[in-house]
This record gives C-alpha cells, structure tokens and sequence, in this order.
C-alpha cells in the first residue's frame, strides 16, 4: 500500500502538467487524484508536518482563500435580499479553492522526484506549441475533433479565420482550448523559457542545441502572433524584462553583451515574421492590434470596467460576495442604461461574467482586502523569485508567474480554471524547489 500511493501521486501528478495542454476536465481529475493519493500516504505515515509547507507564499495565498471563505459566511448573515447559496458561490468564485490543491500536491513529492515535474512541464511546453502550430493552419477546433469521435458537442464548431498568407489560410490560434485567451494565458508562462534558453544555448555554443531551441524559439513566436491575446503577450513582454533583469544584472548568468545579440536574434525573427504577415491579408489582422488597431472587445472591457466600480464603491470591504457578481453588475448596468439610454445596448450585449481585470474582480467580489492580499502574493513572489538560488534551467519556469499578475490587468485569468491551475502547480512547485535548495545549501 505503501509504495502503491506514493507512485500513484506521481504519476496522477506528472500526468497533470501535459493534460492541461489537453483537457481542462482530465488535467483537473488527476489534480485531484494526485491530490488524495499524496494527503492519504502523509497521513499513514503520520507526516503531518509536510501537509502544509512553511514558505511565506503558501501563508499568502492560504491567507486569500480564508478570506473567500469569510467574504461568503459575511454574506450569509448581513445579506438577508439576496444571500449566495454554496451551490451559486461554488460554481463562481470559491471553486478556486479546489484548484489551489495544486500547491500542495506538489509540495507532497519526494526529493529525488521534484525533477520529473520539470520534465512534465517541458512536455506541457512542447504541447502547446505543437497543437499552437496545428490550430493555426486548421479550420476547425482541434478539440472539437477529438471531442466529436465519442459524442456529439453542441458547442461552437469552427474557429475565427485570419484570412489566407500565399494562399495558405490562417486562423486564430487556440490549440486544444477554447478560447484563444485561454490558451493565451498558457502560453504566456514559457516565454522566459523559450527566449533565455536560447541565449544559454548561444553561450554554450552546442549546435545542435542551438537549433533545436531556435526552432522552438521560432515556433512559439508564431503560436504566439496567432493566438493574437494581446493581455498574455504583454505579460510575456513584462517576464522578459524582469528576468532579463535578474539574469543580467543580479545573476549575471549571461554575458551583457547577450543583450545586444539576444535583443537582435529576437527583434530580426520578428522582423520577418512581422515583414512576412504584413504583406498578407491574414497577416494584417495577426500584426495590426499589436500596434494599436482596435480590436472588437476593446470597448466592451470600458463597459465592464465601468460597471464593476461602482461594487467596489459600495462594498469596499466585503464586495457583493462569491457568486453575485452577474447579478449585481446586472443591477449596475440597468442604472447607466437608464442614466445614458444611447449606450443602453452596448450595456445590454458586452459580456457577463468577470471583470476582465483580475484586480478589479477580487475587489468587486471579495472587498479591497482581497485585492492588496492578492497584490502582496505578487509583491513577495518577486522578493523571493529575486532571491532564489535555484539553477538556471529550473528558475526559467517560474519567470512567468511574474507576467500571470500583469496579463491580469487586462483579463480575469486568475478566474480561468485552464490558467490557474498551472499557476497554483508552478507556485508550487516554486515553494518545494526553493526548500529543496535550502535544505542542500
């Protein structure tokens, strides 16, 4: 029994990583798995000590669900018109919570498997490149295709086209996912791994290497262009120049003059990738949003944004409380529409849901209190990214939980089951690799 838990943990684990390129339902089945597994081997063996890590961030982000949880049972005794049910809280924000047992699963790992993770996460990197690259040329959702072979799906069939480049139509990269936001918000968490081991391999000077890493560094700069998720592309632009920051000038893991041949390489693949779309139709729409033609959605977020403040204006402490703000925003938007009745559509047709900003709908939901706990996460995430003594190849992973909290200003994907699942794996993983090196050092 012994042994059958502790490999069933880790494999449940190691086949979380690469399902969340697949299938949000399968990556969070072996999540919680992998979970359980790991929790009933501690718990047999009596390590109650190494249920909960003792690391700062844990404390932090422990801390922000308490706060849920308090938010939720405030609402039930003051909000006696219109109370959350479990069932309507669950289903909006406080499922979360489930995720969140990421963290902790991997904190259940042994020692000598911690490696392995790193291996998931590269094969996670690798599938979302390549279903990035197939979703681009292909008409149809990829995970419709799948889907479709054992059930008959309901949902949209087909994805958004780009137009053709020489004849060769292009569509809106969403890999297996479904939305390209989605999937935007994944990509965004291995740019600093695809550009920095680049420039190591340049260092290293291996050419093999160096163009197997090139290729991928190309490749992901065209999913990336593709996807056209603009939040996610610049909290990319924000990891890259922290860690250029930390690896330049606090690590010095690579030489200065890298800047100017890494700034070069990244700016000329550009270059033609930009010169190469710019002279096509479909290349027109990958490129312009990225210079500031506007996009559909832009003005919707105004119409969000706009409803959502007067929540935090009015419940600054405790907000409207998990699974109210539909109903709350609803109640937002039928006053302006009265209030300005010539924008009474764009209130009536922007979407429901979040707040398209990650800020914004902590505090609109859970009070001001959840937005600067979620903000000092953040903060003590760069303290101790910036103090982390943990190899090169391994810290790369971890750059773009940096970026999470930018592209978040833009798009509620702390809210998204498909990203914030890998965020809670990689703090996680974070915290357990962070111990390991203490330990050894």
């Amino acid at each position: 029994m012994k042994e059958f838990l502790k490999k069933a943990h880790l494999f449940c684990l190691l086949a979380t990583f690469p399902l969340i390129g697949v299938s949000v339902s399968l990556s969070q089945g072996f999540l919680v798995l992998s979970f359980f597994f790991g929790l009933a081997d501690l718990l047999r063996e009596k390590r109650f000590e190494d249920i909960f890590p003792k690391h700062r961030l844990f404390q932090i982000s422990l801390a922000l669900f308490v706060w849920y949880w308090i938010v939720f049972f405030l609402h039930l005794a003051l909000d006696r018109e219109n109370p959350s049910s479990l069932r309507s809280a669950w289903n909006g924000e406080l499922k979360d919570f489930f995720l969140f047992c990421g963290f902790l699963s991997v904190g259940f790992v042994k020692k000598e498997d911690t490696p392995r993770l790193f291996h998931a996460l590269f094969w996670l990197f690798l599938i979302l490149i390549f279903t990035g690259i197939a979703g681009g040329f292909t008409p149809v959702r990829l995970s419709r295709l799948i889907s479709d072979l054992y059930k008959e799906s309901h949902t949209y069939k087909f994805t958004h086209p780009l137009g053709s480049f020489f004849s060769v139509p292009l569509y809106i990269s969403i890999g297996l996912m479904n939305t390209h936001l989605t999937f935007g918000g994944l990509l965004q968490f291995f740019s600093a791994f695809a550009i920095f081991s680049f420039l190591k391999t340049l260092q290293e000077g291996n050419i093999r290497k160096i163009a197997w890493t090139g290729i991928l560094l190309g490749l992901y700069v065209l999913v990336l262009l593709l996807n056209q998720a603009r939040s996610s592309m610049i909290g990319a632009g924000v990891t890259l120049l922290l860690a250029g920051i930390h690896i330049f000038f606090l690590r010095k893991e690579l030489p200065k003059s890298f800047l100017v041949k890494g700034g070069v390489a990244f700016l000329g693949l550009l270059l033609i990738l930009g010169t190469a779309l710019a002279i096509s139709p479909a290349g027109k729409k990958v490129i312009g949003p990225l210079f500031g033609k506007e996009k559909h959605t832009d003005s919707g977020r105004t119409f969000i944004w706009d409803s959502s403040f007067p929540l935090i204006q009015e419940h600054p402490l405790i907000g409207v409380g998990p699974g109210n703000y539909n109903r709350a925003i609803d109640e937002v938007r039928s006053k302006h529409s009265e209030e300005y009745p010539e924008l009474a559509y764009f209130y009536e047709v922007t979407q429901r849901g979040h707040a398209h900003n990650d800020y914004f709908h902590l505090a609109s939901v859970f009070g001001l209190p959840a937005t600067i706990i979620y903000l000092s996460l953040a903060a003590s995430l760069v303290f101790f990214l910036f103090q982390s003594k943990l190899g090169f190849h391994q810290i790369l992973f971890f750059y773009g939980l940096l970026g999470f909290f930018v592209s978040g200003l833009f798009q509620c994907y702390f809210q998204d089951d498909e990203v914030v699942i890998l965020f809670w794996l990689l703090l996680g993983l974070f915290v357990k690799s962070s111990e390991l090196e203490s330990d050894r050092t």
